[in-house]
């Protein structure tokens, strides 16, 4: 349908279609399209739109139809032109809250389509523009605060930020959140924004102060070396200003604030170190009520929303003084979690201020949250692994009294933040000694213990004299030694203490040590393996030769690993040498079955070791798909045979593949991903080609347009790149696209080197395991269906669908707030999916979950259609059957978690009259 046509028939719906009669009626319409697409996804448009326009309905049915329009939008763009102007047409004669619902779903429509630049008549567009300046001085806050929203598309941003004085917080909030909006996407606000957005980090409304927030950081990183008004570099400024949003009033503000302050880089020295000075403030500040409700009471004026000095809620602008001193001793968990993990951030940022740090984290030992501390702990750890942290002997004492606490995740973070840590030579006397009575009151800590314990010897091999060595081990320089307990936990991890001292000092400590302690040192290495370092043999003494012959021999677990390690890594490479041999072959020389078979087995087995790394993976996926398309070539060769349905699901695979590896390996070079857009050329060839050998009638000849577009732009990439002869191919198939053309070019296909450098990574999700016990549900309500899962490097378009018992999948979107960062390139996903299962038999059964992402293909149209291993049916119109599927390409990044179900076995009461 195009654009004219579009508009044509916004006057001429056809008699068949209603407006949606009861609420219950639109809803459920609104739930199908948002996790199906129907087959008359048209008649709903139309529905929809007819519902908008009808005054006598309810205004909560109307709002329905407006959504409803909105998301038939996500289908062909002329059919979306057309719904966006009949909602435009709708604006003069609605009500307020349906003009809203209207201004939302426009603004949906130009960040998702961009139609407003090009595609709607300038007429439409004036209409717009007439509602929206109306709108903009109406009375109502919330038609005032989407009239605005909305001007962005009439009048640019510059129109916007004029409305940022407005006298309700919703519209001010609004003004904010359409310039971060634009700075996301990458627009330049200019310097001249922040102090506007200075000057909102002092309004009333809470809303308004975390996007502020947001917007200073922003600008201030941005333009880092320009000069603020007191002659600072504007980052420093920046900086200081969102230090000081640490005292704001509002526990979510403050929140905010403490977790902006870690996203800051190259901040000058003196203000870092800033923070942690115990400068006393005072002056508070009150939020006066905003009055007035229209444009005509002052709305521009600052005395409504400006806070003013009196001794209640803020406190007085202090620069960068004590900010995290401030943000550690807030009473709420979540402030103190946001202000530790921005204190481990800005720890890489200056030496100074990383052991200025360490004495407020480790005061954290001793918060009430178990949370808390943990974090603390772990910053610490992280801290340590970058330099060794000295500790005071009060720091040690805190430390020490951390160790006897009743949490195990508490005790297990401490141990690892002691082994990245040094005392004195009394204070480790002291360490060992409140180690010595957890290993006596928590059997469950031993190994963690004595792993800590190693990496402390290592680290302490200056204090570890053969005097302290006496001391711990309780060995006498004037008398025989009694021999130790060999299962003395105590002893044991005394022994692995001295014995992990650096070389030079390991030796004179062996001095010192006894007979019997050798004599256990074969013991202690099979128990607790890892625990003691590998060359004790040469520090036995000559006369036990056989503790000798005990610590040299490799036990048979060493053995098998080492020797499994080793013909895994023969086994891997080899296995990929073979596959780079016979996949240059491939790419060169005209192939046939045999080698897209032993090329195809050779990536499989490949894939299957667990030593392949992202980039050899990337390879192997890539070595499947150049079979997929050997096989493609030897189909045209013999056409007499050529089997429809077959190419169907070749083409398939070879298109929904090459967007996985794109989709999956991050950090491609342009050369590896034009190699996988040459695949989909052939692929998008090869299903022509096919429909052509069927004669079907219904190939429309913008599938025609789209390969010659495709095809063009593929060859001047290539030509850009140095692939002159894979350019000059496609050219000749962009002037030339008969079917004779078309099957030249699939036969005479040789796909390209596809060598991604060895920096890029993989995308992949791990999805926790559920409960063995199996969940009850009842078919009469939804069941919920937690998701646990952990992202790697990626974070963005997460799905999650869910395969019933019956077979039928449900696909969600991920929202993007459910998504958190938890550490470098990692994210954690916890979010709750609902899915009505049918009564079935009774039986247990069995629901799959996987996590996937989306991307979006490179031409919609076609894709679509190659995607799938199926013609299109011939009941279908080739419009509508597209419409029908999603033009974005779905890849699972995680294996299947099966979660086990059963139905609630719902016993009959007994009647009244039956009972006894």
């Amino acid at each position: 349908m195009s654009t004219k046509r579009g508009f044509a028939e916004a006057d001429n719906c056809p008699n068949s279609c209603t407006p949606y009669a009861t609420y219950q009626e639109a809803h459920e319409a609104l739930q199908a399209l948002k996790h199906t697409n129907p087959a008359n996804i048209i008649e709903h448009s139309e529905r929809a739109l007819l519902t908008v326009s009808t005054q006598t309905l309810p205004s909560a049915i109307r709002q329905i139809g407006v959504r409803l329009a909105t998301i038939a939008c996500a289908h062909p763009e002329p059919n979306s032109t057309y719904i966006a102007a009949s909602l435009i047409r709708a604006l003069k004669a609605a009500e307020p809250s349906i003009r809203c619902e209207i201004y939302a779903s426009l603004i949906t429509l130009h960040e998702i389509k961009s139609q407003f630049h090009t595609h709607l008549p300038h007429q439409i567009t004036s209409e717009l523009g007439q509602c929206v300046r109306a709108d903009v001085n109406h009375s109502q806050h919330h038609l005032r605060s989407a009239a605005v929203a909305c001007l962005q598309i009439v009048g640019g941003n510059e129109g916007v930020r004029r409305f940022a004085d407005d006298a309700h917080p919703k519209v001010r909030q609004t003004v904010l959140s359409v310039i971060q909006r634009q700075q996301m996407v990458g627009g330049d606000l200019g310097a001249r924004m922040y102090g506007e957005c200075v000057a909102a980090t002092l309004d009333d409304a809470e809303q308004v102060r975390m996007i502020a927030v947001n917007l200073v950081w922003a600008i201030g990183s941005q333009y880092a070396e320009h000069l603020s008004l007191h002659n600072l570099r504007l980052l420093d400024d920046a900086f200081i200003k969102v230090c000081d949003m640490v005292n704001d009033s509002s526990m979510l503000v403050r929140q905010r604030a403490c977790l902006i302050l870690g996203r800051f880089r190259r901040v000058s020295p003196q203000y870092l170190e800033q923070t942690f000075s115990k400068q006393v403030m005072s002056n508070l500040r009150a939020v006066p009520r905003s009055l007035g409700y229209g444009r005509n009471r002052g709305l521009h004026s600052s005395k409504f929303h400006k806070r003013e000095t009196v001794d209640e809620l803020r406190l007085l602008d202090s620069g960068a003084a004590g900010a995290f001193v401030h943000g550690l001793e807030d009473e709420y968990q979540e402030v103190r979690d946001a202000a530790i993990e921005s204190i481990l951030e800005l720890s890489s940022e200056s030496p100074v201020f990383a052991t200025r740090a360490v004495d407020f984290l480790v005061d954290m030992f001793n918060d009430s949250s178990d949370r808390v501390r943990v974090r603390a702990m772990r910053a610490l750890t992280v801290m340590g692994t970058r330099s060794v942290i000295y500790l005071t002997d009060e720091q040690l004492s805190i430390a020490v009294s951390a160790i006897k606490d009743s949490s195990q995740a508490v005790r297990l973070r401490i141990y690892e933040f002691l082994s990245v840590s040094v005392v004195s030579s009394s204070g480790l006397q002291q360490l060992m000694r409140a180690i010595s009575d957890n290993l006596e009151a928590y059997s469950s800590d031993l190994l963690p213990i004595y792993r800590a314990l190693k990496l402390v010897g290592a680290n302490h091999s200056n204090i570890i004299t053969p005097q302290l060595t006496c001391t711990l081990l309780n060995i006498s320089q004037h008398y025989l030694s009694r021999e130790a307990r060999i299962d003395d936990v105590v002893y044991a991890g005394n022994v692995i203490l001295v014995i992990n001292t650096k070389r030079a000092t390991r030796h004179a400590v062996a001095s010192v040590l006894p007979d019997y302690v050798f004599g256990h040192l074969p013991y202690l290495c099979d128990k607790y393996p890892g625990c003691l370092p590998d060359n004790l043999a040469e520090y036995v003494p000559v006369h036990l030769p056989y503790v000798r012959q005990m610590l040299v021999r490799p036990t048979p677990d060493a053995v098998v690993t080492q020797k499994t390690s080793d013909d895994d890594e023969q086994r891997t490479s080899a296995l990929f040498d073979r596959m780079r041999c016979v996949l240059n072959k491939a790419c060169g020389e005209p192939s046939t079955v045999q080698v897209a078979d032993d090329l195809a087995q050779s990536a499989r087995a490949f894939l299957l070791s667990a030593t392949a790394e992202c980039r050899q993976k990337a390879v192997a996926r890539y070595a499947e798909l150049v079979s997929v398309s050997v096989k493609i070539q030897v189909m045209f060769e013999s056409q007499d045979s050529m089997q429809v349905g077959e190419l169907f699901g070749l083409t398939s695979r070879l298109m929904n593949g090459s967007y996985e590896i794109e989709a999956r390996t991050q950090g491609l070079d342009p050369l590896a991903r034009i190699s996988l857009v040459y695949l989909r050329v052939l692929a998008h060839t090869a299903w022509l080609c096919a429909h052509s050998l069927e004669h079907d009638p219904r190939v429309s000849a913008k599938m025609l347009k789209e390969l010659q577009h495709r095809a063009t732009s593929v060859s001047q990439t290539l030509n850009t790149l140095g692939q002159f002869s894979a350019a000059k191919d496609l050219s000749a198939l962009s002037n030339d696209q008969t079917r004779e053309s078309m099957q030249h070019f699939v036969r005479e296909f040789r796909a390209l080197e596809f060598q991604p450098k060895s920096q890029c990574q993989y995308a992949r999700a791990e999805i926790q395991p559920s409960s063995r016990r199996p969940q009850e549900f009842d078919h009469r309500f939804p069941l919920r269906i937690p998701i646990d899962a952990r992202l790697f490097w990626t974070s963005r378009n997460i799905l999650v669908r869910v395969t019933l018992p019956t077979q039928a999948t449900r696909v969600w979107r991920v929202p993007p707030h459910v998504v958190k960062p938890c550490g470098l390139m990692q994210s954690s996903l916890v979010w709750d999916v609902e899915v009505v299962l049918p009564l079935g038999s009774g039986e247990p059964a069995a629901v799959h979950v996987a996590v996937g992402m989306e991307c979006a293909s490179d031409v919609p149209w076609s894709d679509a259609f190659a995607m799938r291993a199926v013609p299109v049916p011939v009941s279908y119109d080739i419009t509508d059957y597209y419409k029908m599927h999603e033009s974005h390409v779905v890849v699972e990044i995680s294996s299947l978690q099966t979660v086990s179900v059963s139905p609630i076995e719902i016993r009959p009461q007994a009647s009244a009259h039956t009972r006894i």
